[in-house]
């Protein structure tokens, strides 16, 4: 019995790229080279080459009180004894973490919100006032 083995066919022969022929962009006249520069120039003559003026000073003058749940907190720490981290969970179903951001948020704004420890041993969040 003879064996008989297999061939691979052969493989095509592959052609070498087509040489691509690149376009060349249409020749602008000399006349609009000279606009567009001339544009160019006057941009950066427009243009401010000096430092940015002083920033502007906020006015001192009280924030506005939001709305809403925000509102709800500065209402109940806004009382002379102020407000625990539970009331105030209470009072607008959020955690105690969304409260704690909720104030700073509200210390960004300009709000003078402090947590204050009674003589009993209460922590309280209370709006204090601003001085000067």
């Amino acid at each position: 019995m003879t064996r008989r083995t297999r061939t691979t066919p052969a493989q095509p022969k592959i052609e070498p790229k087509a040489i691509v022929a690149v376009a060349r962009k249409p020749q602008v006249k000399a006349e609009v080279k000279a606009e567009v520069k001339a544009e160019a120039k006057a941009k950066v003559k427009t243009a401010s080459r000096t430092m940015p003026g002083p920033a502007p000073v906020p006015s001192p003058t009280t924030p506005k009180a939001p709305s809403g749940k925000l509102g709800t907190l500065l209402g109940q720490i806004g009382n002379p004894a102020g407000a625990g981290i539970d009331e105030l969970a209470d009072a607008t179903g959020w955690q105690a973490h969304t409260i704690r951001a909720a104030f700073s948020r509200l210390r960004q704004r300009g709000f003078p919100i402090a947590l204050v420890t009674d003589a009993d041993g209460r922590k309280a969040y209370r709006l204090e006032a601003k001085e000067g």
